[in-house]
């Protein structure tokens, strides 16, 4: 290659950089290949219905320690924003996640974590995975996407922003 095709080449890339950067196109998008998972280091042991968790000292993020999810992390709404923001990380959007999930197989490495709701309660673990979108649905509300070992499908629905769900960021 010479000079001037190498000079070329790197304003091309300056300029796709720049582009994508305006928004004015964008890279495809990608899910990360596991959940998003933070430190858990000095969190308090917790049991509920004879399960073990380990909690953070916010009490808003949740470590499985059954051996079939061991060490998957559920999140609140909030502290998943929070967390992942810390990190530089994106949570997909509401409208991302109906473009990157139209089927659980669209998915890697999944572990069926299940929920864990308001009342400190724990559900559906090894059957479901539900996963929290960035985008809210109400002021006490925000959209998540559940992936069931029974189904195929992705379904979509609002739930409280309280409740403990999984996050998979996207691709840097």
């Amino acid at each position: 290659m010479n000079n001037f095709e190498t000079k070329v080449l790197k304003k091309l890339d300056e300029i796709t950089s720049l582009l994508q950067s305006k928004k004015v196109i964008r890279k495809p998008l990608e899910l990360e290949d596991y959940n998003f998972k933070i430190n858990s280091d000095g969190w308090k042991k917790i049991t509920v219905d004879n399960e073990e968790y380990l909690e953070n000292k916010e009490g808003d993020v949740w470590e499985l320690l059954s051996e079939e999810c061991r060490g998957e992390q559920l999140f609140t709404y909030d502290a998943a924003i929070r967390e992942t923001k810390k990190v530089g990380k994106l949570i997909p959007t509401d409208d991302e996640l109906s473009e990157l999930l139209t089927e659980k197989d669209d998915l890697k490495n999944i572990k069926y974590s299940g929920y864990r709701v308001t009342n400190a309660s724990f559900y559906s673990l090894g059957s479901t995975l539900d996963l929290w979108s960035s985008s809210p649905s109400s002021a006490t509300g925000a959209w998540r996407r559940t992936l069931a070992t029974s189904y195929s499908t992705v379904y979509r629905n609002a739930h409280r922003k309280a409740n403990g769900f999984s996050v998979r960021c996207l691709k840097n």
